[in-house]
């Protein structure tokens, strides 16, 4: 294989070559280490060196309650905040879920005849439909709990519209929207409590750049099928700023080598030759930063990389330093509320460990469609490593 020469390495770097010629250098570095290696001594010795430091800015918040209330209700909001709206997955579907459950507001209150009749060619003013919603709203977010106070169960008479046992402790939620078993929750935990209970599905924050799953084209006579696959961290945030990094075995293989990289192949950690099928880094990586990830087989016939294209390139994050934080606290006090767990950890994006909380969730509910409904809808927003591997 000709190996890229060291000008058009430069114009890659700069992004100064054609859009077709810039696919396939870039396809080349994929599964070159000597390339990799060329380019990451241009960009050390080039003046465009800085375009290839990691960003370690902080991840721009979420939107606030009201906020979202407000574009939920389709009220003017700042231009700012109806651009982060539409780029932020989160917080989109947290004004889906508002948008609903306002609608699903608005017919239990014409149901239960609460606003009384106008005058024909009245109008109810938007200030008075906001003041019903909120109204309605608190009533719901009452009853939500942090701390597990012991079972409590729907009212004698009220329809229970979903259960779940969690721990030591009976979840449920009624025909008017109110928790029971639990108490003193924020009010952003008390919706999200809320939400994932009546909707069945958890909100989960998985960044753009997660786009992984697709299979890269190659330009050119298609490649045999590759050996072995890489299987976790793939498209996924992990906690440990020191992750352990799994692989299928390597017919013939003697040893393995992993590699780290940040943006613009940048090498940032690399293993010692390994005999197993899995290596935990010895640093701690950047946190808040996309990173990809490889695996070098050696066999007596020479070395075979995992993920080499058209497979997608194994990419992963380490969430930034308050998250892990918050959810090691959450972790601590709330070691057996798994369903809390889950949509913590599922907000913050971090899927194996809020898939981990579901199956023990699963395994205290058998034959839960709740809980099936839940894992469908973390399966099919981040599928498993795994399984997803397997199908590959």
């Amino acid at each position: 294989m000709e190996h890229i020469s060291n000008p058009e390495l430069r114009a890659f770097f700069e992004r100064h070559l054609p859009p077709d010629r810039l696919l396939e250098v870039d396809d080349h570095l994929a599964g070159c280490d000597a390339c990799r290696e060329a380019l990451e001594r241009e960009a050390r010795v080039g003046p465009a060196v800085t375009t290839l430091q990691v960003d370690f800015a902080a991840p721009e918040p979420h939107l606030e309650y009201a906020q979202l209330l407000s574009l939920a209700e389709g009220r003017t909001v700042p231009a700012e905040v109806e651009h982060h709206a539409t780029r932020c997955s989160f917080c989109a579907n947290e004004v889906e879920d508002l948008r609903n459950f306002v609608t699903e507001t608005v017919d239990v209150v014409r149901t239960l005849r609460v606003v009384q009749p106008v005058a024909s060619g009245a109008r109810i003013s938007r200030w008075h439909l906001s003041l019903i919603w909120s109204g309605l709203a608190a009533a719901v977010l009452l009853g939500a709990g942090f701390y597990w106070l012991g079972s409590h169960h729907a009212p004698p008479g009220e329809t229970t519209l979903a259960s779940l046992r969690d721990g030591d402790h009976e979840l449920s939620l009624d025909k008017s929207g109110r928790l029971h078993g639990a108490e003193g929750l924020e009010p952003e935990q008390q919706q999200a409590m809320q939400t994932a209970l009546a909707s069945g599905r958890l909100a989960i924050n998985e960044p753009s750049n997660f786009n992984t799953r697709q299979q890269e084209t190659l330009l050119g006579p298609p490649v045999a099928a590759p050996f072995f696959k890489v299987i976790s961290p793939v498209s996924q945030m992990v906690i440990d700023g020191r992750p352990t990094f799994t692989w299928e075995p390597m017919p013939t293989a003697t040893g393995y080598r992993v590699r780290v990289y940040a943006t613009g192949y940048r090498k940032i950690a690399e293993s010692p030759l390994v005999h197993g099928t899995a290596w935990q880094a010895t640093t701690s990586l950047p946190r808040g930063n996309s990173l990809t990830w490889t695996v070098i087989a050696e066999c007596p016939k020479g070395e075979v990389r995992a993920p080499t294209p058209p497979q997608p390139e194994a990419a992963f994050q380490v969430i930034d330093t308050d998250t892990a934080a918050a959810l090691d606290r959450a972790a601590s006090s709330h070691g057996s509320d798994h369903l809390l767990l889950a949509i913590l950890y599922a907000r913050a994006g971090v899927t194996h460990e809020a898939r981990a909380q579901l199956d023990q969730l699963a395994a205290q509910n058998p034959g839960s469609k709740l809980v099936d409904q839940l894992k469908a809808s973390l399966n099919q927003a981040a599928p498993s490593p795994i399984s997803t591997n397997a199908a590959q």
